[in-house]
């Protein structure tokens, strides 16, 4: 699609124009590139950390649940300890020989008991021990992490002022620029901004530096004269000569592409 402009000059400067807005769109993108990245990199932090914390809680009621299993034990054993007393008191009631040796018999289960408890009790209290010791450790890994999560959050929020100072200023600058180009080729690069971020390609070699596909004589001409926007036919990018601007280098980008045929859109001067 062809649009007549008056002039050549009109052609050049509408091609700087939108050289520029990809200059700014570039450099708005990396911008917020770079925020996402920091944003990302806090979040993960944070997260990393929440679960640290989450299974140091587990480990704290692991520890408070087993030292009141202890605790039970102790008080069983107490028992044991009290019945036995009891048993041993009432053997000087006894009478006869067969009850004393019935009692003799139930003290001695009675002992039996007792040890096992203190030796389950004895194994408890060492296995506590090394949970108290893992706990503890467990504790300092999470004031360490949280310590360095502290750190992060003040990079990153130091960090985001200027990004988001620098972002608004890119987008000033973007719709400054953008009133200053014409709707219709505003509207062509708005549609190639959105579809991937890159609208305005310089041509290398014989090829478009958007998609790669070979350019014809014909569209170089097209190119020199500078009087249309050229569109590569293949992807619909706007191209440019890297003698038409000095920015040209700085904004053609590698994306992979496949053999095109070239479209031109221009636009009536003004």
């Amino acid at each position: 699609m062809v649009l007549k402009l008056t002039n050549k000059k009109d052609g050049l400067k509408r091609l700087e124009l939108l050289k520029k807005l990809q200059l700014i769109d570039n450099h708005l993108g990396g911008l917020e590139k770079r925020k996402k990245v920091l944003l990302g990199d806090l979040e993960g932090k944070q997260a990393h950390v929440q679960e640290k914390q989450n299974f140091l809680t587990e480990k704290q009621k692991e520890h408070k649940k087993f030292q009141k299993e202890i605790d039970n034990k102790e008080l069983d054993l107490k028992c044991k300890e009290e019945e036995i007393k009891k048993f041993r008191l009432d053997l000087y009631k006894i009478k006869n020989n067969k009850e004393y040796t019935a009692l003799l018999s139930e003290i001695g289960g009675r002992e039996a008991d007792k040890s096992l408890l203190e030796d389950e009790i004895l194994a408890m209290m060492s296995q506590i021990e090394d949970m108290a010791a893992g706990q503890k450790n467990l504790a300092r890994e999470v004031e360490e992490e949280e310590k360095a999560l502290k750190s992060l959050a003040n990079v990153v929020e130091e960090e985001l002022k200027g990004l988001d100072k620098d972002i608004q200023e890119a987008r000033r600058q973007l719709e400054e620029n953008s009133q200053l180009v014409d709707k219709e080729s505003l509207e062509q690069y708005k549609r190639l901004i959105e579809k991937d971020g890159l609208a305005v390609v310089e041509v290398s070699g014989e090829s478009c530096g958007g998609c790669f596909m070979g350019i014809t004589p014909q569209t170089i001409n097209l190119l020199m004269r500078c009087q249309d926007l050229i569109l590569c036919k293949n992807c619909g990018r706007i191209l440019y000569l890297l003698e038409e601007g000095p920015e040209a280098g700085e904004v053609a980008a590698r994306p992979e592409g496949r053999e095109e045929s070239p479209s031109s859109i221009g636009q009536g001067g003004g």
